[in-house]
């Protein structure tokens, strides 16, 4: 699992690839939350995610009640086909933002 933190017009954006799952979810909450202090919108660029597990979607689950409290937004977007199928049969896809691309994602957080 990597993760690259960037902060571009007012926008964190988090890049994810590799796996995130029971294994890498611990670190990656904990890394994740050293940067939420920041506050602000963030978008999750999932292009290279190759897979997330239940204990990787309770990592979403924490950032966006994070964000909201703070009263920031949060949008998932580019999920590979894998990833995009996982957050649809949970349900999340009705929870979240997910954007086709990175410009949309920027749009849907204005």
């Amino acid at each position: 699992m990597e993760l690259d933190f960037k902060f571009e017009n007012g926008v964190t954006v988090l890049t994810m690839s590799g796996r995130l799952d029971s294994a890498t979810s611990g670190p990656a909450e904990q890394k994740i939350s050293e940067e939420l202090s920041r506050g602000g919108s963030w978008i999750v660029l999932m292009r290279d995610l190759e897979y997330v597990s239940s204990a990787g979607l309770r990592v979403f689950l924490l950032m966006a009640k994070r964000l909201r409290a703070a009263g920031g937004k949060l949008a998932l977007a580019e999920p590979a086909p894998g990833v995009r199928e996982v957050l649809d049969i949970s349900g999340f896809s009705t929870i979240f933002t997910i954007c086709g691309d990175l410009n949309d994602a920027r749009t849907a957080l204005q």
